[in-house]
């Protein structure tokens, strides 16, 4: 059982000042790109915003979608086939010793089973990574996750059931809050699940524009009869550089 219970979610995101969360069309968040010269940098407002954060929550999780750190066009490493029942490899994966050691889960949103990297994020002290993964990723991948010891949570049919995971990550792992550094899909995603509780967004003094370019949150248009999401405004400060700090908590429906 999940329990009725999930963890705070925090959406932590820098953007243009027209909400584009890219350069352009098929890169990531982590690409760097020319444009970055126009302005100062903005790690120094992004390090004090994440702590403000720890401050305040103690996130004890950080979510990413794959599409934040892995190109649609990069190839997918070859997996071992299986042979035998692979019913075992559908259900979640949580070894006892490394679940002792992690204060911070790192967790990728991974429903295609594109994550064939290896990475823990062990480098990171208490840290381990954790995918969210649905019953439609292919049997090898999940076998070499269990492999390299890389827990999972497994919950959906085509696509990861977000609600129902974030409630296994609370019920399973005690989890109270997350960070959410996700690409417009997962933002998205989250956004119409009514997922997101709070909102740290950064702004850059750019426009970047374009038809195809990842915005904030990239997901179907509203229908006649839903409403935007409210927010109840929190702070709004200028930073060095022109950049802006907006705090917004989401309004309960």
């Amino acid at each position: 059982m999940d329990g009725g219970s999930r963890p705070y979610v925090i959406m932590q995101m820098s953007a243009s000042i027209d909400g584009r969360i890219a350069f352009g069309p098929e890169l990531t968040m982590v690409d760097k790109h020319p444009a970055e010269e126009l302005v100062a940098s903005a790690g120094p407002i992004w390090e004090k915003v994440t702590r403000a954060i720890d401050e305040e929550w103690h996130p004890q999780g950080t979510m990413m979608g794959s599409g934040t750190v892995i190109s649609e066009q990069a190839p997918l490493r070859e997996l071992p086939a299986l042979s035998g029942d692979a019913s075992v490899f559908y259900e979640d994966f949580l070894p006892e010793d490394v679940v002792a050691a992690t204060r911070h889960w790192y967790i990728l949103v991974d429903g295609r089973g594109r994550g064939r990297s290896g990475y823990k994020a062990t480098e990171n002290p208490g840290g381990h990574m954790l995918h969210f993964v649905s019953h439609s990723v292919p049997a090898e991948y999940l076998a070499f996750l269990r492999r390299e010891r890389i827990p999972y949570l497994i919950r959906g049919e085509e696509r990861v059931d977000l609600a129902g995971a974030l409630r296994r990550l609370r019920g399973k792992l005690g989890v109270q809050a997350i960070r959410l550094w996700g690409g417009g899909a997962l933002n998205g995603a989250m956004l119409r699940a009514g997922l997101i509780d709070e909102i740290h967004l950064i702004l850059w003094p750019l426009l970047i524009g374009g038809r195809r370019t990842p915005s904030l949150a990239d997901c179907d248009d509203l229908l006649r009869d839903q409403l935007p999401t409210a927010l109840q405004f929190v702070s709004a400060r200028v930073e060095e550089g022109g950049y802006l700090w907006l705090h917004y908590k989401v309004v309960p429906t």
